[in-house]
């Protein structure tokens, strides 16, 4: 473990990296590819002034690992070490080191979670690959294979938190991630997302069921949508939930493939956008209400982008500036989505009378 220089005005921010998640080979032509995590950690190395504690990942536990997946799902997954590839999905490839990678992914974020409930840091942002949030139970899917952050929350459950609020501001809907905590009231799950792009779920209507319901809320976005929408939007919700939820952990499915320049999104978003919703998340959280924050790699696709928006994330846990400029925002397609939400969620509890 490599302890950098803290400033006391900082939050105390923890990454946790490894360079095994480099050996997670999914050809040369895949978008997932190793040069995703080389270029980040080029930058932590030789452009980033520190201010941080950096940790490798640890494997999950398989007791762990089977409170989401079945066994003979792990089972299908542990035999791609014996193989040099294989197609775990249409779209998602698996080398020999790709479980290993795999393993721990879910173990680094799951570690995250142990290190901010043992008081060692108040954020904790895991640069792993592959990401998680389309592994569903039994089978992989849109480049996942063990679904990270449902695995954290999992655990963090298990350890005896009661609420936990995951916000998944990546551009694809978090369908396994949804699916998992869809009947329960313990965690709320919030997605904005292209509604028209993979998995093509996340319809505003889906909203939980049973003891669940009104604790998924899905924001499929309008097109061109930028910067300040994506802040007046999170402003609003994320104000509202953690006065109404009263989280005692947030975690974010930190993808960036909202970004203009990425391959795969299709919004306006830029960096500008990730410095101030990380500044957010940090405000509501450990910075003002002592709530530990959990982030989690997800998509991001261009390399030099990719790396450009975890430099602004995190500046913006180091710096309470940082990111504070866009939060006058003003948006009226971000109203007008809040308001369509408001009737879909009305008498829920969690959101604006």
């Amino acid at each position: 473990m490599c302890h950098k220089t803290l400033d006391e005005s900082m939050l105390q921010v923890q990454i946790v990296r490894d360079d095994r998640y480099l050996r997670h080979k999914t050809g040369l032509s895949h978008p997932e590819s190793p040069a995703r995590l080389s270029a980040v950690y080029r930058m932590l190395d030789w452009d980033h002034p520190g201010g941080f504690i950096e940790k490798q990942a640890r494997p999950i536990t398989l007791e762990d690992l089977e409170r989401v997946h079945t066994p003979a799902y792990v089972r299908i997954i542990l035999a791609t070490a014996r193989q040099r590839l294989t197609h775990l999905a249409p779209d998602t490839i698996a080398s020999r080191d790709s479980c290993l990678a795999a393993w721990l992914a879910a173990g680094g974020c799951v570690l995250g979670v142990d290190d901010l409930l043992a008081g060692r840091c108040q954020a904790c942002l895991v640069l792993c690959r592959p990401p998680g949030h389309h592994a569903l139970a039994d089978r992989a899917g849109g480049f996942c294979i063990f679904n990270n952050l449902g695995l954290a929350a999992r655990h963090a459950l298990r350890r005896g938190l009661r609420r936990v609020l995951i916000v998944d501001w990546d551009i694809h809907h978090g369908n396994a991630l949804q699916n998992l905590f869809y009947a329960d009231d313990r965690v709320v799950y919030l997605s904005t997302h292209l509604p028209n792009a993979y998995p093509f779920t996340g319809k505003l209507g889906e909203v939980g069921v049973g003891p669940g319901a009104g604790h998924t809320i899905n924001l499929p976005l309008p097109p061109k949508w930028g910067d300040n929408d994506a802040m007046t939007l999170y402003r609003v919700v994320l104000e509202q939930l953690v006065e109404r939820f009263s989280p005692e952990m947030i975690m974010v499915a930190c993808g960036f493939d909202a970004h203009f320049r990425d391959p795969i999104g299709a919004t306006l978003q830029t960096e500008a956008s990730y410095a101030g919703l990380a500044q957010l998340v940090a405000t509501l959280g450990p910075r003002n209400n002592d709530i530990p924050l959990l982030l989690a790699l997800e998509g991001g696709y261009d390399p030099d982008t990719l790396t450009a928006c975890v430099a602004e994330v995190l500046a913006a846990l180091q710096d309470q500036r940082h990111g504070q400029a866009v939060w006058s925002a003003q948006s009226q397609k971000a109203d007008e989505l809040l308001a369509r939400a408001g009737r879909v969620h009305a008498g829920f509890g969690l959101w604006l009378d």
